[in-house]
């Protein structure tokens, strides 16, 4: 029987043709929204489940990855036990045996990352992984990770990879990109499918109290750009942007690590005051009085130089009295009105989403509305107090679909990576500068049928800036992915495609048998669950990986030796908080412990005096006898630590167990604390050996060869635990 139900599937020709070409390539599919790439994810895997291969998809947020999960069972010939939604909800030891007995799984990459760290991911029998949203393939984003470890076929999914050939061509290098499916709306095979979507771009202008208070603040910006001049940092100070700003903090920040100037200091405590004056000009063209008003008020409760200098300012201290007084006469910006107005033009049955990049904006949106007897509801992230958790963004979502609401004020969670009804309208209450993001918000509408975007324009101020840049990338985009199909079409002429049998190489395969053989003679470190970056990168030199919620140090090496791992600014940060002693003191446990500072700008975070930081740093070193490491990043702290363990287990012979500081308290948990005192013994091989042996007597009676079976058990450990157990006491 066929794995796919070709009687429920509405296949298209388009869809087909990229499923066939994607069944035995590393494929990036590019596929405007609202077309079916999850069709395309669900064909192309019904082919390797039909072998009974196991198949992974993964989506940036738990309901996406529930969605697709329900969409595999809607499509799938296939038990739907076979199909698991794998996220944090699930506890580690159960993803493990879920990992072996399952056929296809639904996850967050975060979840699997963490798995593939801890080496409970059975790569060897997985023969797919789907990236949806692949554009995020980018940086220290996991799928980069993962696609690294996993070493399998790949089909990426976005409608949106990048405004930039390099930007498309560092995903397509992250996830082994070696065959590109692209369709625009132009493409005579996906024109048929495309509906309507209607552009309008609204400009709305300002009053002239808002351009008054808005030109104080722009004199007040310009103070300190005359100051970072005369400090011989600035060529001119005309014409001078965020980005700008931004790109010159890190041109002093480079120097301030290289040379300790009193200049330079001053240089960049004029930046931090200026980018302070520069965000409240944004908030003000682009959001409105409200907004402006509680971020110049929030400065009060920031004890930097930089906002009490901003504070001080003659012409900044003009401007928020305006802004007051603004607020006072209930003024807003002139988009909220245009907003009113354009969703009073829906139908009765109709819906809208409105987008804005801030959350006191979805509050000032969704109240107005209401006001008008528009039914709107708002749609926010999870972080905050009033944050919404994914069971209520799911339940709100839901009812949106079955028509409870009426009109969604989003913030940029909406854009993508949440099942979002098709909609009538999409708002943008501003332009967004990012083409990828541009692209989500419009592919809300004129999906099932015609829609309109209204992109809202406040008239001489950085929307129309944020609008041409988002038109151009746009473009460009277009061009690259059209570039990219024509020397597709002909490499497909010239280049044989690559079988299945090619993504793992016979010698691949003798050399992860090698690896398996050799597993218990890799060194080991014990990992702080918090620190995920660095265990990534000690995850890919093949070191044993026990993450762990530790209460001191981040990285255990052995039993005497413990790291404390703190990047520059946070070194800073925990001298003027007092942490740092605190912890350095905690440390005293160990017989050799060790802080790795991270990082080059220590000198250029803070408004510290030089001398107060290297006070602290002699005080670690000579009071507390702690070794000081530096290190350039997070792969180099990753290679001082592989470096430490090598040489404190191998040469020392050292146990790496932890023993933990509270007593057991269940059976279960003083049996694993006993056979983890076992040298090399973990507390997930304590666990292990106790599912193998049943008990803490057959774990200690068990046979050298008998260990040695154990995964994580090599012949070197399975060595040790018989001799430390047969030696003598004296």
């Amino acid at each position: 029987m066929s794995v796919l139900d070709t009687e429920k599937i509405e296949s298209r020709a388009y869809q087909e043709v990229i499923a066939a070409s994607a069944s035995d390539r590393n494929t990036l599919v590019v596929l405007p929204t609202g077309l079916g790439k999850t069709i395309i994810a669900v064909m192309v895997a019904s082919i390797k489940m039909k072998e009974n291969q196991k198949v992974l998809m993964m989506a940036p947020t738990k309901p996406l990855a529930s969605q697709h999960c329900q969409t595999f069972r809607e499509f799938l010939n296939v038990p739907s036990d076979q199909l698991k939604v794998m996220t944090g909800d699930t506890r580690p030891e159960e993803r493990y045996d879920l990992w072996k007995d399952r056929k296809g799984f639904f996850a967050t990459p975060q979840v699997v990352e963490n798995d593939l760290i801890s080496g409970e991911v059975p790569v060897q029998n997985f023969s797919l992984v789907i990236f949806d949203e692949a554009h995020r393939a980018t940086g220290d984003y996991s799928y980069v990770f993962i696609n690294e470890k996993m070493n399998v076929q790949n089909l990426a999914l976005t409608a949106s990879p990048g405004g930039s050939k390099e930007q498309i061509m560092e995903v397509a290098e992250n996830l082994d990109i070696d065959n590109f499916e692209v369709r625009t709306e132009d493409d005579p095979d996906v024109e048929p499918y495309i509906e309507e979507k209607e552009v309008n771009w609204i400009n709305v202008e300002l009053d002239d109290k808002f351009m008054e208070a808005k030109s104080k603040m722009e004199s007040a910006k310009r103070d300190q750009l005359k100051k970072l001049k005369s400090l011989g940092q600035l060529d001119s100070t005309s014409n001078v942007n965020k980005t700008d700003l931004l790109k010159l903090r890190g041109q002093i920040s480079s120097k301030l690590s290289k040379k300790d100037d009193p200049k330079l200091y001053s240089a960049i405590s004029r930046v931090a005051t200026a980018l302070k004056i520069s965000q409240a000009v944004e908030l003000l063209e682009t959001q409105g009085v409200s907004q402006c008003f509680e971020y110049i008020d929030g400065l009060e409760n920031d004890d930097s130089k930089a906002a009490s200098r901003a504070l001080e300012n003659n012409d900044m201290q003009k401007a928020r009295n305006l802004i007051k007084y603004l607020k006072t006469e209930g003024e807003e910006h002139p988009k909220l009105e245009k907003t009113v107005e354009i969703l009073e033009g829906l139908e009765e049955d109709g819906k809208a989403l409105v987008f804005t990049e801030y959350r006191s904006s979805v509050e000032n949106i969704t109240e107005r509305l209401r006001q008008e007897d528009i039914h709107a509801t708002r749609f926010i992230g999870q972080s905050g107090d009033q944050g919404m958790t994914q069971k209520q963004q799911i339940e709100l979502l839901d009812e949106f679909r079955d028509g409870e609401h009426q009109v969604v004020v989003s913030t940029s969670i909406g854009e993508e990576g949440l099942d979002i009804p098709a909609v009538d309208y999409v708002v943008f209450y501003e332009p967004v500068p990012s083409s990828v993001r541009s692209i989500q918000r419009a592919g809300r509408t004129g999906r099932q049928e015609s829609g309109e975007v209204y992109v809202l324009i406040a008239e001489n101020t950085r929307d129309e800036g944020y609008y041409w840049s988002a038109q151009h990338k746009k473009k460009n985009m277009n061009k690259v992915l059209q570039q990219l199909k024509n020397e597709e079409m002909e490499n497909q002429v010239s280049s044989p495609q690559r079988s299945l049998n090619g993504f793992k190489s016979d010698e691949q395969d003798q050399n992860q048998e090698q690896v398996d053989e050799d597993y218990g003679d890799r060194v080991e470190i014990i990992v702080d669950d918090r620190e995920n970056s660095v265990a990534k990168k000690l995850s890919k030199m093949d070191v044993d990986v026990d993450k762990q919620r530790l209460e001191v140090a981040d990285f255990l090496v052995s039993e005497d030796t413990a790291v404390e791992r703190k990047q520059a600014e946070d070194f800073v940060d925990s001298i003027l908080d007092s942490r740092l002693f605190d912890q350095i003191i905690e440390m005293q446990d160990y017989s050799n412990p060790i802080l790795i500072i991270e990082g080059d700008n220590l000198y250029s975070h803070r408004d510290v005096h030089p001398n107060a930081i290297r006070g602290a740093l002699a005080t670690v070193a000579i009071d507390y006898e702690m070794a000081v490491l530096w290190s350039d990043g997070n792969k180099d702290t990753a290679e001082l630590l592989n470096s430490l363990a090598k040489r404190e287990q191998e040469d020392k012979d050292k146990n790496i167990a932890v023993r933990a500081d509270k007593s057991p308290t269940t059976d279960e948990e003083l049996q694993k604390y006993v056979v983890g005192g076992l040298p090399g013994v973990n507390t997930k091989i304590a666990e292990r050996l106790l599912e193998q042996f049943s008990s803490i007597q057959s774990v200690y009676t068990a046979s050298f060869e008998e260990l040695k079976k154990v995964e994580g058990i090599g012949e070197k450990k399975a060595s040790k635990i018989r001799e430390l157990i047969e030696r003598g006491y004296s």
